[in-house]
């Protein structure tokens, strides 16, 4: 009888003790939906391919390079999870600023630096002090450093903070496109924000559409011509700046005579443009800060380019610049609209340009930038150019 007690009392404690470890299994170990190792974290694979493990509500964070990580997370609604800034992402009251997502987040102003510009190392000492949750990064596995490591790797390694690559996209091409949503919906993903990763991607392809539509069926001989001058790209430039596939030409099929010279922000020829004897000419209001050379909007003054269709008829507009720290998405979009408007004006009759553009960029920043975009550009874009002192 004291033995089958005993052994009782034995597998009851046996029973017991199994019970323990199972719950205690249960509430430390069990894995996140990602098949993260704690409830509190999840590991998710980068624009790199690599896993990177974060916190699960991640609610501070910095970049590691260049405008587009700051004017992706203002496209996520997140800027205001940002805890430090490259000095080029702050707002100057003097000069002010020809970028939406910015005028849209003056908070930058305030916030700490991490660098002087994205060619300069990031200040990891600042971060480090700052003790972000996650650093982003814009970059590609294929961006190695010299001992093998990729630069996202090594930069994890120095600061012991989650890094995670994220890549840019465009709208150049159709790849460009899907890579810029992938990088949307994981952004959404980190921050909490799959809807508004979802909206966002679900917009721009309805206003591709609407550009689409409108001039679709316009037969390749009945095409207006057009030149883009004045192209920003690692700085302001004159007249002859361009691009031989400018989106907005190619959204609204527009034929750009500097198409097929293979010119990715480079100088067109004043001879080439001469020839080309384009029906539009559009001018970038970036080329008002040039400091190097004459500005787009002085030179198409010239004598050279008085024989020119487009300046005899005074067909020379100014449109938004929106390369600065790359390309400001946004703004390609609402030159878009404009240069639609300008070339084929019962395509686009319901249009109100500058409505549009503040339609658009409520949608990507949350705010009606248009005006104050403008200001910064002297008032001249959406406008004609002034020709001959006129």
């Amino acid at each position: 009888m004291r033995s089958t007690s005993l052994r009782l009392i034995l597998i009851l404690t046996l029973g017991i003790l199994l019970i323990f470890l199972v719950t205690a299994g249960c509430t430390e170990t069990t894995p996140g939906a990602s098949g993260s190792s704690s409830s509190s974290e999840v590991t998710i694979t980068d624009s790199s391919g690599r896993n990177v493990t974060i916190p699960a509500q991640v609610t501070k964070v910095v970049c590691s390079s260049g405008g587009t990580c700051p004017r992706y997370l203002a496209y996520m609604d997140a800027a205001d999870r940002l805890v430090a800034v490259e000095s080029g992402e702050q707002y100057n009251v003097t000069t002010g600023d020809n970028r939406a997502y910015v005028l849209a987040n003056p908070q930058f102003a305030n916030l700490p630096s991490t660098g002087s510009s994205r060619d300069a190392s990031l200040n990891l000492e600042t971060v480090i002090t700052l003790n972000p949750q996650v650093i982003f990064s814009m970059g590609s596995a294929s961006n190695l450093s010299a001992d093998g490591f990729t630069t996202a790797d090594t930069l994890q390694t120095k600061t012991g903070i989650p890094v995670i690559t994220l890549s840019a996209g465009s709208f150049q091409t159709d790849e460009n496109r899907f890579q810029m949503y992938d990088s949307y919906r994981l952004l959404g993903k980190i921050l909490g924000k799959e809807k508004r990763a979802d909206e966002l991607i679900t917009y721009i392809n309805a206003t591709l559409a609407d550009l689409d539509n409108r001039t679709e069926n316009i037969p390749a001989s009945k095409q207006k011509t057009a030149f883009i001058g004045g192209l920003s790209h690692g700085g302001a430039h004159g007249l002859l700046s361009t691009q031989s596939e400018y989106m907005p030409f190619v959204w609204t099929h527009i034929t750009n005579v500097a198409n097929g010279s293979n010119i990715q922000n480079a100088d067109f020829s004043k001879e080439g443009l001469i020839y080309a004897d384009p029906d539009y000419i559009f001018i970038d209001a970036g080329t008002l800060g040039v400091s190097t050379e004459i500005g787009g909007f002085e030179d198409i003054k010239s004598p050279v380019f008085s024989s020119l269709n487009a300046v005899k008829t005074g067909n020379v507009y100014a449109t938004l610049p929106y390369t600065s720290r790359s390309t400001n998405l946004e703004t390609q979009l609402v030159d878009a609209y404009y240069i639609g408007k300008t070339v084929y004006p019962d395509r686009f009759a319901d249009i109100d340009p500058k409505t549009k553009a503040d339609e658009i960029y409520t949608m990507f920043v949350g705010k009606p930038v248009f005006d104050q975009l403008n200001a910064h550009c002297d008032n001249l874009a959406f406008k004609k150019v002034p020709l001959n002192g006129s």
